[in-house]
């Protein structure tokens, strides 16, 4: 009863605290080196959208969005930033197999949205070659530039994690966590 009352020695939080702020170092690391990797990749990923929107798409739902592209192309943002927040999401809360079906369901409706929107090139035939086309092509590309770095970073933790479990023997994790006691 008295253990589960004392307070944790400062000597032991103090540990606890330099491995947490070496973690979080190392993560923001990965993270910057992923943002790198993002910038060198966007090309081969705008080709891959490309090679997308070469699928057959449904008519009536490409027609339903032409009617109002500045919506269609500010809910396809909001799609893939839904998309991303639900993998930091699945990551963070270890949602399981309802967390995984989220993100793979708000991935579909990203890609069938992405494919039946109109193309961000006829904003010039729409609007003129006004800021406003310049600026939706700026923000595309950064969106995309942010949602791939942080797939890539979560196929590196994902990574680092699978080489974690595969070097550690069951006995040695036991001992590390106390909770396991």
């Amino acid at each position: 009863m008295t253990a589960a009352v004392r307070p944790r020695s400062p000597s032991r939080l103090a540990g606890r605290q330099r491995v947490s702020r070496r973690w979080r170092y190392g993560l923001m690391a990965l993270l910057v080196a992923c943002l790198a990797v993002a910038g060198a990749v966007l090309p081969l990923v705008w080709d891959l959208l490309g090679a997308f929107d070469q699928f057959p798409k449904l008519p009536w739902l490409q027609e339903w969005l032409a009617r109002w592209p500045g919506v269609s192309w500010a809910l396809m943002l909001v799609w893939g930033t839904a998309v991303s927040i639900s993998l930091v999401a699945l990551l963070s809360l270890r949602s399981g197999w309802r967390g995984v079906a989220l993100v793979v369901l708000l991935t579909l409706v990203a890609l069938l949205w992405y494919l039946h929107m109109p193309h961000v090139q006829q904003c010039l035939a729409l609007y003129g070659t006004g800021n406003i086309c310049n600026t939706w092509q700026w923000v595309f590309t950064i969106s995309l530039a942010l949602a791939t770095a942080l797939y890539m970073f979560v196929i590196f933790l994902l990574s680092l994690s699978a080489l974690g479990l595969l070097f550690t023997r069951p006995d040695e994790e036991a001992e590390g966590n106390p909770q396991s006691r």
